[in-house]
């Protein structure tokens, strides 16, 4: 039998683990916190305090040095006192430089680290989201946003920040009144700064609120633009989606005029103290309070006191989103229930129990199922059929766990799908939705449900996959591709015809030789040839004593079926043996079994 997964080749030596892809942790969807991540960069940010620290100290050396040439060198006119303090100088801007690089170097790394913990337990939140027929995207870009915050200039003005009272301070020991002037330049700019927060609040907010909205609307309409440009839609899509666009870019110049108008008031009162220190120092050098030395040291240092202020100011809008998608990830991750501890349950024989499912389409706040109740066992077919908008589509997805029901449940053997862990249960139930949906990689690898990243050994899935494309009648089919198996698949399966998704899709569906099989209109792209295999594989699953459910509207796969489910408006009307249920319907109307009309008992 040909593998068609390689082994994983270990990284080599020396290899950054933290940015290697392979190395990265995959924990459950709920197994983190935002506060065991930023435990765990705690370390990271001791360091570059720490870091901070240092190099806020010896910002202090060009004022130093200035004083020490003033006062000293060009009084005695030494020229070896002069070299070396200009060694010195050298020796510490250098040194400055250096922590100033680790520093940089360090907060992306930091991002970077934070990232790599939450990255997994997002993407599960996202998953489960839409599971509860609910959807949330916007998880990953607040993450991206709370990274690139962190790795940013402005988190190293943010760590300059605190230090700024360190050198108010210095100027307080040159001079009172320097410290004075730098003491209430300090708040001038603390101020602005307040002022420029409540100001631009509005605008961010409205920023944050509109971004993510308008980006899902574009992936949407990009999923679509075949379709689009087909049906003559290509206009009105970009004259809608240019529409909104405005909109959106109107919030950000707002919000980037409010920053701008702020920076210009912060330069203007930073340059204004700036002379004015000069100044105060020159008057108090006239009247022989401070040495002449001193009245450069005293500019520099109001300076480097009022950088971080400035810098702030104008990183505001940046330091704002970061701000936003922190607590926007605290509240998801904190909403999120731990995960539950669940017993290991013995391989199901499939017995299927419905009991009162109400139920939502993803993305829908209103129901489309309503108390469905019935009963299945194993070795059955049980066709769903009904009207366009019954439910069909809604139940084969509570049927497969794709959904979880608003109320009711659903048991398999006994126990509900809620009691088991979502990823054993996932290994007994074969499901091939109306939209296929592949994904990126290879057919082998799609068919697997990727079991390779589950370490399972890849002689033993390629065995599986062989097995499951043939049951599929899907074998022959995959021959004929480029690199048969390990032909690639764009996501959404690209590069595959509709009919050619389906049956790997089915393919995939049937591997592993699951218990229970819902195949939602697995007919609708095959041919001939293609619901033959289709019947064939059914037939198959049912000797081996699996529950297949069928929603479909061809009579080829409804006279497969040994039950035939009808449901109108979301509510079950027949439930029964396939020929008392035909009869039972072609007694109470005369269209086809997909237009069931009201007519009907309830089971």
């Amino acid at each position: 039998m040909r593998v068609f997964f390689k082994p994983k080749q270990p990284a080599p030596p020396g290899a950054a683990n933290d940015v290697d892809p392979e190395a990265v942790p995959v924990t459950g969807p709920r197994q983190e916190t935002l506060r065991s991540a930023l435990n765990s960069i705690s370390g990271h940010l001791s360091l570059v305090f720490g870091l901070s620290a240092a190099i806020n100290i010896l910002y202090l050396a060009p004022s130093i040095y200035m004083l020490q040439v003033y006062d000293r060198v060009l009084v005695s006119s030494s020229v070896l006192t002069l070299i070396f303090l200009s060694i010195a100088l050298a020796i510490t801007l250098a040194a400055l430089s250096s922590l100033d690089g680790l520093r940089t170097r360090i907060l992306s790394r930091m991002g970077l680290r934070l990232d790599l913990r939450l990255a997994a337990p997002l993407i599960g939140l996202s998953v489960d989201a839409r599971g509860r027929g609910k959807t949330d995207v916007t998880a990953m870009r607040d993450l991206d946003m709370l990274r690139q915050t962190l790795a940013s200039p402005a988190s190293a003005t943010i760590m300059d920040l605190p230090w700024t009272p360190l050198y108010i301070l210095v100027c307080f020991v040159v001079h009172f009144w320097v410290g004075m002037a730098a003491l209430i330049g300090a708040g001038i700019l603390l101020g602005l700064a307040i002022w420029n927060d409540r100001a631009s609040r509005d605008s961010l907010k409205i920023v944050q609120e509109h971004a993510p909205a308008y980006f899902n609307a574009l992936e949407a309409d990009m999923r679509v633009a075949d379709t689009a440009r087909a049906m003559g839609l290509r206009e009105p899509l970009i004259r809608r989606r240019s529409q909104e666009r405005v909109r959106f870019l109107k919030a950000q110049m707002e919000s980037a005029f409010v920053s701008a108008r702020f920076m210009s008031l912060t330069k203007f009162f930073r340059l204004a103290l700036q002379s004015g220190v000069l100044g105060l120092g020159a008057y108090l050098a006239i009247k022989q309070e401070i040495s002449p030395g001193a009245i450069i040291a005293c500019t520099i240092l109001t300076t480097r006191a009022m950088g971080p202020v400035e810098q702030v100011i104008g990183a505001w809008r940046q330091v704002a989103q970061g701000l936003g998608a922190f607590k926007n990830l605290e509240r998801q991750l904190g909403d999120a229930s731990a995960p539950a501890e669940r017993t290991a349950l013995p391989a199901p024989n499939g017995a299927i129990a419905v009991e009162g499912v109400t139920a939502k389409p993803p993305g829908s706040d209103r129901a489309s199922l309503f108390q469905v109740v019935f009963r299945a066992l194993p070795g059955e077919i049980v066709g769903i059929v009904g009207p366009s908008g019954a439910g069909k589509s809604t139940l084969a997805r509570v049927l497969a766990n794709a959904t979880v029901p608003e109320q009711g449940a659903v048991r398999i053997d006994g126990a509900r799908y809620a009691d088991w862990d979502p990823d054993q249960l996932s290994a007994h139930i074969g499901y091939l939705p109306q939209a296929v949906d592949l994904m990126n990689g290879t057919v082998a690898e799609n068919i697997s449900r990727f079991a390779r990243d589950r370490g399972r050994d890849p002689a033993e899935i390629s065995t599986e996959v062989v097995r499951a494309a043939k049951a599929a009648g899907a074998h022959d089919m995959i021959l004929r591709l480029p690199l048969a198996y390990e032909t690639p698949i764009g996501q959404g399966g690209r590069g595959l015809s509709a009919g050619q998704s389906q049956r790997v899709g089915l393919a995939r569906a049937l591997y592993g030789s699951p218990k229970v099989l819902v195949l939602d209109e697995p007919n609708a792209h095959l041919d001939a040839e293609g619901e033959a295999a289709l019947v064939d594989a059914l037939m198959e699953a049912k000797a081996r004593g699996a529950i297949c459910f069928v929603v479909a509207h061809r009579v080829g796969l409804i006279n497969a079926a040994d039950k035939l489910l009808v449901l109108n408006e979301g509510r079950v009307v027949q439930f029964g043996p396939r020929d008392q249920v035909a009869s039972a319907l072609a007694g109470g109307q005369r269209g086809p079994i997909g237009a069931v009309s009201n007519a009907g008992t309830p089971s």
